[in-house]
Formats: structure tokens, C-alpha cells, sequence
């Protein structure tokens, strides 16, 4: 394939074209997010990204490295995320390996559509085009700092004018700094806020024989997901052997799981990576126990990530506090809360933990507790644009008592009836005792009178 020089784009006002870059992090784990800015469907086998090591191309003939995007379609507003390493989905449609490296010094990204012409020869046109320096002018993006000096660096555009911002992560995805890009403002990009649809696997690394390559019959399916922790088993079970953490797999397909790894932990990480042969049944949930896995889930809080085999984060959890025993960790209705029904490799069940509430009587304190009845679980659905979650119905959170003003005097008509009750149930409670009084009144009475006459 022949290729042309590429010259800067100029445009007399920004307007997003097909394809746009939205989002880059080129220092640490590198990553590109393009996204479909046309308000039609798009084959991307058509597109190229190519690559110089310079901020300025014009003065080379070829580029450092071109890489031909995947044949798949992204509809209108759908993204692709490209990614070197550990890189997380957050909302793209499909994630592909990024075949180069970016320089943190100098760089230039341009995206472009190749068109074959009547005569056989191939026109070039370009899409989009990004600079950065890590000087003070010269490029779209100025100062980008070294991997070591800022890691976790990361820019989105403001397709309002294509300005680059820069960002900062918040669980792996790109977040707006708030100072600089207020939420109330629509203009900025916020591709990775809201639901995020599971990625799609259309690629592999360096080829088929690679040891890191996703399997082949994964390519084209949506992405399983983490359902379920158990970090603190009820007695008899125990830690070392009855923690699971359970996978659904969204797809009509046997998924297979060889090469994706497990990882747990806050500070200090620990990895399983999934055998040659490990698999996940169509519509179907696997609990993967930690006398098999050696993970061992922290009782004090912790989360877990699901990785394919290239390092992409493709599910995670919230992160969790303090576990008590027997209690797991699921997803419901998109949100992770705790369940005192444990459901490993089947359908979550939310059943609310019970919760103590203290209702103050004057100084006087008394505990009651309201425990939510089981939910019903609907069964997880594919989405809409080849994304899939799973879907629980629960109950409202249980009924607290509340009181206005703990320390206001009691009205004496509430004494009164609290006295009566009292004397009630002391009645009852004593029915027995005070019948054998009376009876024993009767006798020695009637003994008083025999021995008076």
C-alpha cells in the first residue's frame, strides 16, 4: 500500500468530520479514542491512523507507523478505543490494539480515509489531526509532561471549537477536570459518562500464534462481565476455599476465557490469569472460588477487574467497604450493593441486609429493625447496539423511624396509654399466678368463716 505525505489540516472554523479524535493519553498506558462524529454509519476498514514521531510532519516523507482501523461499523456517536496497555472500555463500542507507541516529547496523529479511484490508484483524505510538544508552543497540545513525571496525563476535546483539555482519570476513564470544564458545559465531550456499553472484541494483538491474543472465537462478542463477590463467607465455609467471584456472559455464545485474568486488590495487586480450555456457556454465570483461583478477597474493602488478554479493562466493580460474613457484593440495576442471599453461577438475588434503627422515647431507647422481602431477578437481556447488561428489580431500601425532636417532654395522654398497655400485658403475662392468689383468698376466707360459727 503506497502512502502520502501528510500536511497539517487547516480549517478556516472546526467542524468535526467522520471520523474524530476525542481522547488521548500518551504518557503511561497509552491510549486513542475516535469516535464517529457523522450523523451516518461508518466502516472503518476504509480509515488509517497514521503516526510521526515529530509534532511538525511536513518535512517527512513517510510516516513512523500507519495502522489500517478494524472492518467493523460504528454508528453515530459510537467510539473505538485504541489502546497500548491496561487501558479501561469506558463506553467505547469496540477496543482494538494500538500497534505503536507514542512519544510523550513530540507526536502527530492523522486520521485518514482512503478512497480507491476509477483509475486503480488510492486518494487519500484526510479526517482529523492532532499535535503535541512538551514545549510551550508548536502544537494543539503544549507541555505534555514525561510518563515519569505524570503517568496518569490524559486529554479530551472540546468539539465545540476542537480545543484539547486536559483531563483527569477517575476509575480509569477520563474524567474533565471541574475547573476547567464545568459539567454544565455540553460542548466538551462526555463519551465516558453514563451507562457504559460493553465493549466488542474485533481484533487481535500481533497475530494468531501470540500468546496475548484474545481467541479467535471471541472476536466479534461482547465482553463478560463481574456479577457477583463473596469476600466473607458464613461459617461453616471458609475464606481460603468458598470466596468466588462470579462472570456472566452476555453473549448467545460459548465465550472463552483463555489468556483474561482476574485481578483484586487496592494497594498491593494480585492477577489470575484463566487456563487454555476455561470457557463461559451461552447467557451464562461461572463462580470462580478461591481454593481454585488463590485470590483471596480483603475483608475490609476491596475491588475487582476483569482484563482481556491484551490488559484492556473490560469489567470491573464498584469498589466495597467492610464485608460481613455471608453477605456478597452484586450488581443490580447497574448498581453494586450487598445481598444476604448469595447467588454463585445463577441469577443475583438482592435481599436487603437487615438494619437497626433507634426510635428515642424521652431518654428511654428501644431498637427496631425492618428487613426488605426478596426481590424477583429479571434475567439478563442484550442492549441495544450489541451491549448487554444485567438487569435486577429491587425493593425500596427499609423504613427508618424518625423523630422531630428526641428531647421534647412526652404529652402525659402517650404515658396514659403506654401505663394502660403495661397493665395489660402484666395481666396477661400473670394470668396464671393471679389466679392461684384468688383462689387461695377463697379458701382461707371460707376457713376463717367455718371457724367462726
Amino acid at each position: 500500500m503506497l502512502f502520502c505525505s501528510v500536511t497539517p489540516l487547516v480549517r478556516a472554523a472546526w467542524a468535526p468530520n467522520d471520523l474524530t479524535i476525542i481522547d488521548i493519553k500518551m504518557t503511561g498506558s497509552e491510549s486513542i479514542v475516535i469516535e464517529n462524529t457523522s450523523p451516518s454509519s461508518i466502516n472503518l476498514q476504509n480509515y488509517l491512523v497514521e503516526y510521526f514521531n515529530k509534532s511538525n510532519p511536513t518535512s517527512l516523507a513517510l510516516p513512523s507507523s500507519t495502522q489500517q482501523l478494524p472492518n467493523m461499523v460504528l454508528d453515530p456517536q459510537e467510539a473505538i478505543l485504541l489502546n497500548g496497555d491496561n487501558a479501561s472500555t469506558c463506553g467505547a463500542k469496540a477496543v482494538a490494539n494500538l500497534s505503536f507507541s507514542l512519544s510523550d516529547t513530540n507526536g502527530y496523529l492523522a486520521v485518514m480515509r482512503v478512497d480507491t479511484e476509477s483509475d486503480g490508484s488510492l486518494l487519500y483524505k484526510p479526517q482529523d489531526r492532532l499535535s503535541w510538544t512538551s514545549t510551550s508552543s508548536g502544537a494543539d497540545i503544549l507541555k505534555v509532561p514525561s510518563s515519569s513525571v505524570d503517568p496518569q496525563a490524559v486529554w479530551f476535546r472540546k468539539l465545540s471549537d476542537g480545543a484539547w483539555q486536559q483531563a483527569e482519570l477517575s476509575d480509569n476513564c477520563a474524567v474533565l477536570i471541574a475547573m476547567i470544564a464545568p459539567s454544565s458545559d455540553p460542548s466538551f465531550v462526555q463519551w465516558s459518562i453514563g451507562d457504559e456499553p460493553l465493549a466488542t472484541f474485533i481484533s487481535n494483538s500481533t497475530g494468531s500464534n501470540d500468546q496475548n491474543a484474545i481467541p479467535a472465537s471471541d472476536l466479534g462478542l461482547s465482553a463478560p462481565m463481574i456479577t457477583e463477590l463473596l469476600p466473607n463467607p458464613a461459617e461453616p465455609q471458609s475464606d481460603s476455599e468458598d470466596e468466588f467471584i462470579e462472570l456472566y456472559n452476555p453473549n448467545d455464545e460459548v465465550f472463552d476465557l483463555t489468556g483474561f485474568k482476574l485481578e483484586i486488590g487496592t494497594s498491593t495487586k494480585h492477577f489470575y490469569t484463566f487456563p487454555a480450555g476455561t470457557s463461559i456457556a451461552p447467557k451464562g454465570f461461572v463462580a470462580f472460588y478461591s481454593v481454585d483461583t488463590s485470590l483471596s478477597l480483603s475483608n475490609n474493602g476491596s475491588q475487582a477487574w476483569l482484563l482481556d488478554p491484551l490488559g484492556t479493562i473490560i469489567s470491573q466493580t464498584d469498589a466495597y467497604t467492610t464485608a460481613k460474613d455471608g453477605q456478597s457484593w452484586a450488581l443490580a440495576s447497574g448498581e453494586w450493593r450487598w445481598t444476604t442471599t448469595p447467588t454463585a453461577a445463577s441469577s443475583n438475588i438482592i435481599t436487603d441486609p437487615l438494619t437497626v434503627k433507634t426510635l428515642s422515647l424521652g431518654g428511654v431507647s428501644s431498637s427496631s429493625s425492618k428487613k426488605s422481602t426478596t426481590p424477583k431477578v429479571k434475567a439478563a437481556k442484550a442492549s441495544k447496539k450489541a451491549s448487554t447488561k444485567q438487569s435486577v428489580t429491587s425493593n425500596s431500601s427499609p423504613t427508618s423511624f424518625s423523630n422531630a425532636d428526641s428531647n421534647s417532654p412526652i404529652h402525659p395522654l402517650t404515658l396514659a396509654i403506654v401505663g394502660a398497655l403495661a397493665v395489660v400485658y402484666a395481666v396477661y403475662e400473670y394470668r396464671n399466678d393471679l389466679g392461684g392468689y384468688l383462689h387461695r383468698l377463697r379458701r382461707y376466707r371460707e376457713a376463717r368463716r367455718t371457724a367462726g360459727k
